[in-house]
């Protein structure tokens, strides 16, 4: 399983590849397309995915805590119907105190670019249910890949908010 930990320095220099699929017939919605809901699965996925690859596990769940979902902004720029192979890659845009903000692009095989979305999470400890920091390993780890997603080009989408002209 790739980790944090055993990326090297190029691997963390760009967006990291967390999720991939082939659309299942049941995704597909009444216009015979991929249905909206499955985006954000796909997003959903590929946030775990970071998580997990920077130390999230069971125990960590269980002794502190879990990153929440609080706010979610996609972006559908292509339609995608069965069959079709996909990817998605993630950019952490900011880490502060119990706040992790993320930029994912989920792309065809081929390199098209089909969706954004963006997403802020919280910190938050299960037992009290208070957003709170988070702790070590995962902490240091997705600081780690902050600190070399801070250098590139700020995503084209990021910070748009709906009703705002593509």
């Amino acid at each position: 399983m790739l980790t944090i930990k055993n990326c090297d320095v190029e691997e963390l220099k760009q967006p990291i590849r967390t999720f991939a699929l082939h659309v299942p017939t049941e995704w597909l919605d009444y216009n015979g397309h991929m249905n909206e809901s499955r985006y954000l699965e796909c997003f959903s996925e590929s946030s775990d995915s970071l998580l997990v690859m920077a130390g999230f596990d069971d125990e960590y769940l269980n002794d502190v805590g879990s990153y929440f979902s609080v706010e979610t902004h996609i972006r559908h720029l292509e339609e995608v119907v069965v069959d079709e192979s996909l990817y998605v890659t993630i950019q952490i845009l900011g880490m502060e105190g119990k706040k992790l903000h993320v930029f994912q692009r989920l792309f065809h095989v081929g390199g098209k670019l089909i969706a954004t979305g963006e997403q802020m999470m919280v910190h938050v400890n299960n037992g009290t249910r208070q957003s709170c920091e988070p702790q070590e390993p995962l902490k240091g780890n997705l600081k780690k890949v902050m600190q070399y997603h801070v250098d590139l080009p700020k995503p084209d989408g990021a910070g748009r908010f709906v009703g705002q002209a593509l």
